[in-house]
């Protein structure tokens, strides 16, 4: 198969930026969100969301066009702009985090499968799960391994199908919408025990507390950036990205806040995962659930095949610039990088087994990816801020540009504090997590500059202090997961 015949458009773009964020964490989103705040509230959040994810977008539209030549999209950022190490923490923690998305997905997918055989698959991270997942997560490897149009078709038209589930949530959530049940409670400020709604505490804790679920629907969005290598052109990348964007930020506020108008955001916090097929059960009877469980089951095995993929090239981009060690550089047939691929599965089905020890492990995990896409989201915001600061390192080629240097230049202002905001929403607990998973990777770095330059310091002037960092955070993060709960 050649490489002209394996590059992608527009639509298979959007298509893979639109599995990589809904995914079937869409199907949950009403409870995820009912747990965390009222109807204004979560106007709010979605409002502020994206509002933030938009100036992210821009940023990575804008890097897109300035930098065509860097197909691998958030690595390539990192090193142009901050050197080697940054480089790797920013492919390494990306390549994790996403991860633990795949892993979120076999969770979501075993616990619906539940409802086919109530007990068998509880929770979705019970052994039987467990097995479960793994044999669906090597049925996608040997998928991609058929080759990256194959990968895209199967993309194309599962986002298809999750779209037009997800349509049939919101027009039938649409006719049952009942003004007064909507408006009842909507600030959350009252305890209502008839239908157990409980007092939130102030708007802005309630946004707060939203947005850590609202923040990680988003990761994705730089999906067709980061397989930019694979597409048939940047401008393709630049439209992809924004229509997902787009069309996610819709889709999430209409499923998050329309249920609101049929159940108080007490009782659709107390349904059953997935709470759109509770709500449609309510509605529509066990046709509902039904229709829900298919969907679940197409959104999260497109995604899943979406991810593996996405999170594949990663480390092979890395490996060819020098920051991860060689044996990721591999290519098979179809032009698969082969050994990032089985490193990138062997990783996913370590975490797969590890939510077995998870109490809630969907969300626990979901909030993990969250978390840690703030660092590399930031790192490349700040590239596209530094590189706008002069006309001479913005478009160093001269060509016809569709953005100018200061509307970048405030764009990625605006992004960076909203990337901020992002990791402080996520609260401290979680990030210092996060940078324990960061840390973990630092000897894989120092033992791929030893491969490249064994002559040279493994850390430059300022990597070291960054490296430094990395861990005095990441204790921080230790002593927090070990210390007794007050």
């Amino acid at each position: 198969m050649s490489n002209k015949k394996e590059k992608i458009g527009t639509v298979g773009l959007t298509a893979f930026v639109l599995s990589a964020m809904v995914g079937g964490g869409i199907y949950d989103l009403p409870q995820n969100m009912a747990l965390h705040a009222g109807a204004i509230a979560q106007i709010i959040a979605w409002a502020l969301s994206g509002l933030i994810i938009w100036f992210i977008v821009r940023s990575f539209m804008t890097l897109s066009e300035v930098r065509p030549q860097f197909t691998t999209g958030l690595y390539h950022y990192a090193h142009a702009g901050f050197g080697n190490f940054t480089a790797f923490f920013v492919s390494w923690g990306y390549w994790i985090c996403q991860s633990f998305a795949v892993a979120a997905y076999s969770v979501l997918l075993m616990s619906t499968l539940n409802a086919f055989w109530p007990g068998t698959f509880t929770g979705g991270n019970n052994w039987i799960s467990i097995l479960g997942g793994t044999i669906v997560l090597w049925l996608m490897t040997y998928l991609i391994l058929k080759g990256i149009r194959v990968t895209s078709h199967v993309d194309v038209f599962g986002t298809i199908c999750m779209l037009t589930i997800v349509a049939i949530f919101i027009i039938t959530m649409i006719v049952v919408f009942n003004w007064h049940a909507f408006t009842t409670n909507m600030f959350a400020a009252q305890t209502l025990p008839k239908v157990n709604d409980k007092a939130m505490g102030g708007l802005f804790s309630q946004v707060r507390n939203a947005m850590m679920t609202t923040m990680w629907v988003f990761s994705g969005v730089e999906g067709a950036v980061v397989l930019s290598s694979n597409a048939k052109s940047q401008k393709d990348v630049r439209q992809a990205t924004k229509y997902g964007f787009l069309i996610c930020l819709v889709l999430y506020a209409l499923v998050s806040i329309l249920p609101l108008g049929l159940r108080s955001y007490g009782q659709i916090a107390n349904l059953q995962s997935p709470s759109t097929g509770a709500l449609m059960q309510i509605v529509l009877g066990p046709l509902g659930r039904l229709i829900i469980t298919f969907g679940v089951i197409v959104a999260v095995l497109s995604s899943w095949l979406t991810w593996v993929l996405v999170l594949s090239e990663m480390p092979r981009a890395a490996s060819m610039d020098g920051t991860f060690p060689k044996f990721f550089r591999k290519m098979g047939k179809n032009n698969v990088p082969i050994h990032s691929l089985f490193m990138t599965v062997l990783v996913i089905q370590l975490i797969i087994i590890f939510t077995h020890f998870a109490g809630r492990a969907f969300n626990f995990t979901l909030t993990i990816v969250g978390t840690m896409t703030v660092p590399p989201y930031l790192i490349s915001m700040m590239y596209l801020f530094k590189i706008s600061r002069n006309e001479k390192t913005f478009n160093p080629t001269g060509n016809k540009i569709s953005v100018s240097r200061k509307s970048a230049y405030f764009v990625s202002a605006l992004a960076i504090l909203g990337t901020l905001f992002m990791g402080y929403a996520a609260g401290l607990e979680y990030m210092t997590i996060a940078f324990v998973i960061y840390a973990i990777g630092i000897p894989l770095f120092m033992y791929a500059r030893k491969q490249y330059a064994p002559d040279q310091p493994i850390f430059g002037k300022y990597e070291r202090y960054f490296a430094i960092g990395i861990l005095i955070v990441a204790v921080i993060g230790v002593i927090l997961l070990i210390q007794p709960k007050l």
